[in-house]
């Protein structure tokens, strides 16, 4: 058959990426292959399958303002939502989704307050392949589905946006692209792999393209091909669509691979915007963040995978603190946090009780997400000690609320008795279903998957703690500036840190405040953290000024 009369559609797809660090060479990866393609007279297209904006520790600073440049500059030419995007304030995600330019493609969350004046969201997408003699027209239809599970959201989420089901929806543009005399219908899915199946089973979708697993995935299902690439844009799936001629059916042949995208050399000009987009976080690294009390001296974390070490204790407490920072708001809540000693790596003293992003670096990954698991007391009790046989990773740390007897059984969890009977909501970036030493937790598990979390919902662990500690500080600051203890702040009370006079404070004077009432070093120019604190103060219109009105309105 001659190669004239092919219509040929390549489609690079990448998901579920909370670094910048891979684009530069994707980038490469995309040109390399759209070259490929064209030589032959098809044509090539790359896309995103939700989970970009967050969370990840560079997000909740710039706000996603990096990735979507990343996104523009490789370029990505179609996205979909994901589900983390609403970990991103629904301001934010709206600034963002406003400088895509590309297609964004949502087909079940059309409530969602950027859809009805976008200027790149639409509820499905055709894209018309011609082959070079113009002889064989094809159509291929798109389809953009997020989960809809209420495990994966909070109260709220994407501004209180409601998501339709993603199999009503599928069935509904299935039927309306073929009618428009689409050829194949490509759904981009962000859902679970054992959902995917389900799609596979109710429809006849030749292929699926899909986000939300963290892991790779290349197998047939009821005739479908399921194709996921994995996580971060360490690989990409290659996924060539061929009708061969004018008389082929309309199914195409279907070829696809996954390919590792380190193996193309990074983008020179990419490389520097990478550079630059992270160049934020490097101020943070000596910068103050909390001052560790007394109690946790000498400060060490030397040794984590054979002894209780109190830097992990510290750590994992404040991690509890801040999972529950917004329960007044949901049911959801933290009893205890535990974790394996092989997650606590920085293996070292501390001279100093001022604790800064390079130490959290240095003891936690930041790819590290924090779940919530459901654990009897009865599997808790026992269940800690089993580790603690012999040195190794799975040497389990607690939290300051949790009490341990003489013989190694737990008996108080945050401040009360352990009960038996009752489900306790633990933290842990482990996966309770391995047996890392722990056989009696492994075995409940294996036999509960109901007390298992959504693989997806957990939450980065560098972005709960800059949270909880940017809260902390200006609660100190709080304190002073309520003189009088009526739970306000007047306009006479604000003189004491408004060095100006203006009725205001700047950033200028918050990281004044900082350092002379809380007692952590900040730095001229360096304002990430303050930036932050200027957040839970109030400042909700992030004009770098907090008024009387916005702080009080920011305590009720």
């Amino acid at each position: 058959m001659s190669s004239s009369s092919r219509a040929h559609l390549r489609i690079v797809q990448v998901t579920d990426i909370y670094t910048l660090a891979n684009f530069p060479s994707l980038k490469t990866l995309i040109e390399e292959k759209k070259a490929e393609v064209e030589e032959s007279g098809g044509m090539a297209i790359s896309m995103l399958t939700g989970d970009f904006l967050a969370p990840y520790l560079l997000s909740s600073f710039d706000k996603g303002v990096g990735m979507m440049s990343m996104l523009n500059k490789t370029p990505i030419d179609y996205v979909i939502w994901g589900n983390h995007e609403h970990d991103l304030s629904h301001a934010h995600v709206m600034k963002r989704e406003r400088e895509y330019k590309g297609v964004w493609i949502n087909s079940n969350m059309q409530s969602h307050e950027s859809f009805k004046d976008s200027t790149c969201q639409v509820d499905s997408a055709t894209i018309d392949i011609t082959s070079p003699d113009g002889s064989n027209k094809r159509k291929l239809g798109l389809i953009g589905v997020l989960s809809a599970t209420p495990e994966l959201y909070k109260p709220g989420a994407f501004g209180g946006a409601s998501i339709e089901d993603p199999w009503e929806c599928l069935g509904k543009y299935n039927s309306k692209l073929k009618q428009d005399g689409c050829d194949m219908v490509l759904p981009l899915c962000h859902l679970y792999e054992f959902q995917d199946e389900r799609t596979c089973e109710e429809f006849d979708f030749p292929v699926i393209l899909s986000g939300h697993d963290h892991h790779r995935v290349d197998r047939i299902v009821s005739g479908t091909r399921l194709l996921k690439p994995g996580m971060d844009a360490h690989y990409a799936v290659i996924l060539d669509l061929v009708w061969d001629s004018a008389d082929s059916d309309s199914t195409p042949t279907i070829e696809a691979s996954t390919i590792s995208v380190a193996d193309y050399i990074p983008d020179p000009a990419l490389k520097a915007e990478l550079n630059k987009a992270y160049a934020v976080l490097k101020p943070l690294l000596k910068t103050e963040l909390a001052t560790i009390p007394d109690s946790y001296s000498p400060l060490t974390s030397l040794g984590p995978r054979e002894r209780r070490v109190n830097m992990a204790t510290y750590l994992l407490s404040q991690l509890r603190n801040a999972l529950n920072l917004d329960t007044e708001n949901y049911p959801d809540h933290c009893d205890c946090v535990i974790v394996k000693g092989g997650n606590i790596r920085g293996e070292r003293n501390y001279d100093t009780h001022k604790f800064s992003l390079e130490g959290l670096r240095s003891e936690m990954q930041e790819e590290e997400g924090v779940h919530i698991f459901l654990v009897p007391g009865r599997i808790l009790r026992g269940g800690l000690r089993e580790s603690w046989t012999a040195p190794g990773p799975g040497w389990m740390q607690y939290d300051d609320g949790v009490e341990v007897d003489s013989n190694g059984f737990v008996v108080r969890i945050g401040g009360a008795p352990l009960d038996p009977k009752r489900m306790y909501r633990v933290g842990s970036f482990i996966d309770f279903d391995t047996d890392y030493g722990t056989p009696t937790i492994h075995k409940y598990f294996e036999e509960h998957k109901e007390g298992l979390p959504d693989q997806d919902a957990g939450l980065g662990c560098h972005v709960l703690l800059l949270k909880l500690f940017s809260k902390d500080i200006w609660n100190k600051l709080w304190l002073v500036l309520d003189a009088d203890g009526d739970g306000s702040v007047s306009s006479e009370e604000l003189k004491l840190l408004d060095i100006d006079g203006d009725g205001m404070l700047s950033k200028a004077e918050l990281r004044a405040a900082i350092e002379k009432v809380v007692g952590l070093s900040t730095y001229e120019g360096q304002d990430v953290l303050v930036d932050l604190v200027m957040a839970a103060a109030g400042d909700v219109d992030e004009d770098d000024q907090l008024t009387v009105e916005e702080i009080n309105a920011a305590q009720e």
